[in-house]
């Protein structure tokens, strides 16, 4: 397997539309999931030109072979893809037409009657789910570094079958790992901490010697009324959630009343502070977004930036629908802010969620309209729930002590009690409590293979429970709970075995 383990994220197509998470834990997929979680439109500048071509009406009666494809460039990969629509499966003509309006790099060329046909492939994804009609993905290039990312978003996230082409006949040669791109071009960074002396002419932080402590981790924040970029770090944050450069916002109208109410002014003038107080910032304001370019809604928009925000979003944000999966700190570890409430980090929950709910109202929205937004999260809600079955030949601890799992190289590595939660997102759910034994590696080492050695901490591996000590001897006859993640959010094993 592979050297390096999270490239394959920003170039799997599967895995990013699964994921469907700004950095703020708001949604970006297409507007025909809207009802069900937050849409950020892409820009039409972030689309290539090659594939920005107004969907073909063609006029067909009688299809033969597939009722089309659609030919597109990844958003993420920024490669070349193709979206192969079967005949007598479900898809119709219009169905595929406006299915392919929704692509993964904005509006494709849809072409109907006829199959993929990309000059080079890594290979094809089939997907068949129940209820859904089949489809197949295939993926462009000839760039064998990229062949485990596009196997691993098939079968894993969009719970396809790869089938590879020529360049990824082997999949078992180096890739490398690129640095200072963002989420999907490295590994997660673990969460850590910065203290700086505050900036000039700002008053003394809370920290030790009168310094500004602040947690680099995407539900971090720094002190109320500075601002993020200036004491925590954008780049490491964009390693921790999606980023997508959506549509601009529109813009408010200046001449809305709301403009005019002292009390909604002093209101939404506070509500901007404290969110840039927060990591949101690093995908939501124009001033710290990759290329300017903020995911959907953003703070320092003209007017009112609530006016960004989707409705399924405002509903996040004020706490009607479930975030719980995001993860988040304790107010008092995170400088006051509290997100467990609220979607949105704040200071003054009352005042929050009335400054929030107040819009909801205006918009002609009901408590009872909340109820059908699905919990935020996309994978990391389903990785909560997911109920693990026995392990395969070969898994779990064997009798010589050696950790052995499937699924490739992995940077976090846990025994469970049988009933224990699923490990999730840092800071709060990474370490379920009925943990018996983990281990991972700093962002910067190398994946761990599998056959390490059970309660053995050597080269780059760290462990994390027991925080102190030697691991608990396996009990024989006993069940227990394998579980690695190749990154955050991204398992390789999960199964149950019985300990010899």
């Amino acid at each position: 397997m592979r050297e390096s383990t999270l490239p394959f994220l920003a170039k799997s197509l599967s895995v990013l539309a699964a994921l469907g998470l700004t950095a703020c834990g708001t949604s970006a997929t297409s507007d025909a999931t809207a009802d069900a979680t937050e849409s950020t439109d892409v820009a039409a500048a972030d689309v290539p030109a090659d594939v920005t071509a107004d969907v073909a009406a063609t006029d067909v009666t009688t299809a033969v072979g597939p009722v089309g494809n659609c030919a597109y460039t990844n958003l993420f990969s920024k490669g070349a893809e193709c979206k192969s629509y079967p005949n007598a499966a479900g898809w119709t003509l219009d169905s595929a037409t406006e299915d392919c309006k929704n692509a993964m790099g904005g509006p494709g060329t849809f072409t109907a009657n006829s199959d993929c046909n990309l000059a080079s492939t890594l290979g094809s994804c089939a997907v068949a789910k129940d209820g859904e009609p089949p489809y197949t993905i295939v993926s462009g290039g000839n760039d064998a570094t990229k062949c485990a990312s596009a196997k691993l978003g098939c079968e894993t996230f969009a719970g396809g079958k790869f089938t590879p082409a020529t360049p990824c006949a082997d999949l078992g040669g180096e890739t490398t790992t690129t640095t200072g791109g963002g989420y999907g071009s490295e590994p997660f960074v673990q969460p850590y901490t910065i203290c700086k002396d505050p900036l000039p002419g700002e008053p003394a932080g809370e920290g030790p010697n009168g310094q500004v402590c602040t947690h680099v981790m995407i539900s971090g924040c720094t002190e109320a009324g500075r601002h993020y970029e200036d004491y925590g770090k954008c780049a490491d944050v964009l390693t921790q959630r999606p980023y997508w450069a959506g549509a601009p916002a529109k813009t408010s109208d200046p001449n809305d009343a709301r403009l005019k109410d002292p009390e909604f002014v002093a209101d939404l003038a506070w509500s901007k502070q404290q969110l840039e107080a927060s990591a949101c910032v690093c995908c939501h304001t124009q001033k710290s977004a990759p290329n300017h370019k903020p995911s959907g809604w953003y703070t320092d928009m003209e007017g009112i930036w609530l006016d960004g925000v989707k409705d399924s979003a405002l509903a996040m944000l004020a706490g009607l629908a479930d975030s719980t999966q995001l993860g988040a700190y304790p107010a008092k570890d995170n400088n006051g802010f509290d997100r467990t409430t609220l979607g949105i980090p704040t200071t003054d929950i009352p005042r929050m969620k009335s400054f929030l709910l107040k819009e909801w109202a205006r918009r002609g929205k009901t408590l009872d309209d909340a109820k059908s937004i699905a919990p935020f999260g996309g994978p990391l809600v389903s990785q909560s729930t997911y109920q693990p079955d026995p392990c395969e030949a070969g898994e779990g601890v064997d009798a010589q002590g050696h950790v052995n799992w499937l699924g490739g190289e992995a940077r976090y590595v846990y025994i469970l009690q049988p009933d224990s939660a699923n490990p999730g997102v840092p800071p709060n759910l990474d370490v379920p409590e009925k943990t018996v034994w983990h281990v991972n590696v700093p962002t910067a080492a190398k994946p761990l293979k599998s056959g390490i050695a059970y309660g053995a901490v050597t080269g780059d591996q760290v462990q994390r429970v027991p925080a102190t000590g030697a691991a608990p001897k396996l009990v024989s006859g006993q069940k227990y709970y394998l579980y690695t993640l190749i990154d955050i959010g991204f398992p390789a094993s999960r199964c149950t075995f019985t300990a010899l």
